[in-house]
C-alpha cells in the first residue's frame, strides 16, 4: 500500500517518497497534478493501458513514477535521458524524489561547495550502462544521493537493484520504424487522455527550421497539438554581418504548413522574472531558457501537458553519427533538455523527447539511415539526416524549408539575466569567493569574445566548432559551475521555506 498526501508547497509534478526498509510501506509526498493510486503514483505517459499501471516494465515511458508490485517497490525514471530520480538512504528508511530541490530540502541538505557538478550532469554521457550515479551533498548523516536514469530500480527486503528494461527488437526498415513510432506515439496520446487520470494532458510540440524538431510535430501532429513553440532566432556561431539568414530559425510556416498553431518564444531580458533559478539549478549545463515562456504559458493552464521536442535527433538520426554513440546504452553527446527537469515539475509538463523511442536501436537506424533507398532523402554534408527528412517531406514539407544548416537556440551564459537574481549571484560570488563585480564582467567579455571567435572560425572553415561554451581562457572564473551552486542552494532555502521540513524527515 502507499499513503498519499498532497502539498501544494510542492511542485505541480513533484513528489517525494519516504520508504521503510523492514515493512517497505511507502508514504508519499506529491504536487497537485501527480496521479495516485493504492498502487501507483506517477507524473508521466507510458505506451500501455494508465490503469493498469505498468510503466515499469513497458519500452516507452515519460516522467517519473513509483510502484508497488508483489513485495517490491519500484523506482520508475524516464527512458528519456532529460529527466533523472533521485535517492537518499538512512539506517531505516529509503528517500526518493523527481526533483533535486524538494529532496535536498526535504533532507535538510546543501550542495558540497568544493564539488563541481559537472561531473555529475556530464555523468549520463557513459551510456545508462555504465555511469557513475553517485551526487555529493553536505550533509550530516548523508554523504551522498544517487540519481537513476532508463533504468527502474526494484527495493525490496534485501535492498535495491537496478531492473534493466527490455531491448527492443533491431529495426529492419524505414516504414518499420516509422509505423513503430507512430502507433508508439498514439498509445501515450491515448494513455495520457484516459478518462481514469484525474486530469488528462493537453499537449504540446516543438518546431524550428531544424530536423529534430520538424520530424517530431510531423509525427506527433495528429495527436491534439495545441501549439508548437518555436524561436524566431537561434545562437548561430556565423555573425549576422556574414550571413544575415544563419541565426533564423522561424518554423512558424513549417507549423502552418503542418495546420499547427505557433507561440513564439523569443524574449527581453525584461521578461524574465527570478523563477530564472529554476532552469539554472539542475547542473551547471548551459540553461535553456529560450524555453521561458512556453514553461510560463503551459503553467497558466489547470491542465498538466505533454511537450514533445526533439532532443538526441542529433545522434540517433545523423548518417554518421561516430562509432561510439552506435551503442546500445545510449551515448549523447550533451545533457542538453536536463536543465528542464525542475522548471518542468513547476510549470506542470513532462517532456517526451521523440528520438529516444527506440534509442537503443541506434545501430539498426544507422543502417536504415545508410541504406540505398534511403539516398534519395540524402543531401550529404555534415548535416545529413534521411530519416527525419523523408518523414517531413512526405508529409508535404518541401526541401528547403527545414535541414538546411544546423542551428541551436543556446546562449552564453554567464550571469543571471534577472536583475535582481544578478545582483544576488553577484553578491554571493563576493562573500563565498571573492570575485568582485569588475572580475565578473572583465572575465566574462574575455570568455564571451574568445568563444565567439573560435566558434566563428570553425563555421566559416569548415571545422569541428563547439556545442557548448567552456570556460576558454587561463583565467576564466568558471561563473556557470560557480552559478549552479547559487542557484541550486537558493532554490532550497526556498523550499525549506515552503515546506518548513527542514530537520523533520522522521516524523
Amino acid at each position: 500500500m502507499i499513503s498519499t498526501v498532497e502539498q501544494t508547497q510542492l511542485p505541480r509534478l513533484g513528489w517525494i517518497a519516504v520508504i521503510d526498509k523492514n515493512t517497505l510501506h511507502v508514504r508519499v509526498m506529491h504536487g497537485q497534478d501527480v496521479e495516485t493510486s493504492d498502487q501507483f503514483i506517477v507524473e508521466g505517459v507510458w505506451d500501455g493501458d494508465f490503469t493498469q499501471g505498468n510503466f515499469h516494465t513497458c519500452n516507452h515511458f515519460f516522467g517519473s513514477g513509483l510502484r508497488i508490485d508483489a513485495n517490491t517497490v519500484w523506482l520508475v525514471p524516464s527512458t528519456a535521458l532529460v529527466d533523472r530520480l533521485f535517492l537518499a538512504e538512512l539506517e531505516n528508511q529509503f528517500f526518493a524524489s523527481n526533483s533535486l530541490v524538494c529532496l535536498m530540502a526535504y533532507l535538510g541538505a546543501k550542495p558540497d561547495m568544493d564539488n563541481n557538478y559537472k561531473k555529475q550532469a556530464d555523468a549520463i554521457l557513459a551510456g545508462v550502462e555504465n555511469y557513475d550515479s553517485t551526487f555529493p551533498v553536505s550533509h550530516e548523516q548523508i554523504r551522498h544521493l544517487h540519481q537513476f536514469f532508463y533504468h527502474p530500480r526494484a527495493i525490496n527486503r534485501q535492498g535495491i537493484s537496478q531492473r534493466p528494461r527490455a531491448a527492443c527488437d533491431a529495426l529492419q526498415s524505414f516504414e518499420q520504424y516509422q509505423q513503430h513510432l507512430k502507433h508508439s506515439l498514439h498509445t501515450i496520446r491515448q494513455n495520457s487522455e484516459n478518462k481514469a487520470r484525474r486530469k488528462p494532458l493537453l499537449a504540446y510540440s516543438t518546431i524550428s527550421r531544424g530536423y529534430d524538431s520538424t520530424a517530431t510535430t510531423v509525427l506527433t501532429r495528429d495527436l491534439g497539438i495545441t501549439k508548437a513553440f518555436t524561436s524566431r532566432r537561434s545562437s548561430s556561431g556565423i555573425h549576422p554581418w556574414l550571413s544575415p539568414n544563419a541565426a533564423i530559425d522561424d518554423g512558424s510556416q513549417i507549423a502552418k504548413a503542418l495546420g499547427i498553431d505557433v507561440g513564439f518564444l523569443d524574449y527581453v531580458p525584461e521578461d524574465i522574472d527570478e523563477d530564472e533559478t529554476l532552469f539554472i539549478c539542475p547542473s551547471p549545463a548551459e540553461p535553456e531558457l529560450a524555453f521561458y515562456h512556453a514553461c510560463r504559458e503551459i503553467r497558466s493552464n489547470t491542465q498538466p501537458s505533454l511537450l514533445f521536442t526533439g532532443y538526441h535527433g542529433d545522434k540517433l538520426w545523423s548518417r554518421s553519427p561516430g562509432e561510439k554513440y552506435l551503442d546500445s546504452a545510449i551515448i549523447r553527446g550533451d545533457t542538453s533538455g536536463l536543465n528542464l527537469s525542475e522548471v518542468r515539475l513547476e510549470s506542470g509538463f513532462i517532456n517526451v523527447p521523440v528520438p529516444f523511442m527506440y534509442a537503443s536501436q541506434i545501430a539498426s537506424l544507422n543502417r536504415i539511415s545508410n541504406a540505398p533507398e534511403m539516398m534519395p532523402w540524402s543531401i550529404k554534408g555534415n548535416y545529413d539526416r534521411p530519416i527525419p527528412r523523408r518523414m517531413a517531406e512526405e508529409a508535404g514539407l518541401a526541401r528547403s524549408d527545414f535541414g538546411t544548416r544546423k542551428k541551436a537556440v543556446i546562449s552564453f551564459y554567464d550571469l543571471p539575466v534577472n536583475r535582481v537574481c544578478r545582483q544576488q549571484f553577484l553578491e554571493f560570488l563576493k562573500n563565498r569567493f571573492g570575485i568582485t563585480a569588475k572580475d565578473v564582467f572583465l572575465h566574462s567579455r574575455l570568455d564571451k569574445l574568445l568563444f565567439l571567435s573560435r566558434k566563428t572560425i570553425s563555421k566559416v572553415l569548415g571545422v569541428a566548432g563547439f556545442k557548448t561554451r567552456e570556460p576558454l581562457s587561463r583565467s576564466s572564473l568558471d561563473l556557470p559551475y560557480k552559478m549552479h551552486l547559487w542557484a541550486l542552494s537558493h532554490q532550497i532555502e526556498v523550499k525549506q521555506r515552503e515546506l518548513s521540513y527542514r530537520g523533520k524527515h522522521h516524523e
